[in-house]
């Protein structure tokens, strides 16, 4: 049942992920990851959620994790794209050092930067104050690329309380000044 669910909201939310995009770009937290399918052809993952599903959603979880849906009342914005490399990399690690590039000249806050036997990651965040209104995370390696967006506003504490029932690891102390 949770595997149709989960097939039928993914295909409910990309029919208007096109409007959905546009209506995102103006964000603060918004970043352009370019233009990758013209070397790896149509993303094995494409999703783009705005803040009004967003909320849809978080009013379903509300019951089962109240922390949750918390946090998914304050996102705008979820972008998702997985493309599979098949062991060429070069474009997704130019695409991944230009976005490094446009991130750190637009002040976003490196949180993790992994390169290691052909696994490169990077986690920036952009932070406002005591919030956080981005999150960009981007991964490539011989299989693929994923580049995920997340905008809106975000209280690390909150953030870490959902990612631990997730059973993700993050540390709450990070520092965001």
């Amino acid at each position: 049942m949770k595997r149709l669910f989960i097939a039928v909201l993914t295909a409910f939310l990309t029919l208007p992920a096109m409007a959905q995009e546009d209506a995102l770009k103006d964000l603060p937290g918004y970043i352009d990851f370019g233009e990758l399918t013209s070397v790896y052809g149509e993303p094995k993952v494409n999703i783009t959620i705005g803040g009004t599903l967003l909320n849809f959603v978080g009013a379903m979880a509300s019951k089962e994790d109240p922390e949750a849906a918390q946090v998914f009342s304050q996102l705008k914005g979820v972008r998702v794209s997985t493309y599979a490399t098949n062991g060429d990399t070069n474009a997704a690690l130019d695409e991944l050092n230009s976005v490094k590039s446009d991130l750190q000249s637009a002040d976003w806050e490196p949180v993790v930067q992994v390169n290691d036997e052909g696994e490169h990651v990077q986690i920036f965040l952009k932070i406002n104050g005591d919030v956080i209104d981005g999150l960009v995370l981007m991964a490539v390696d011989e299989e693929e690329a994923v580049f995920i967006n997340v905008l809106g506003s975000l209280d690390p504490m909150q953030l870490s309380q959902v990612m631990q029932n997730f059973d993700v690891d993050i540390d709450p102390q990070i520092d965001i000044n």
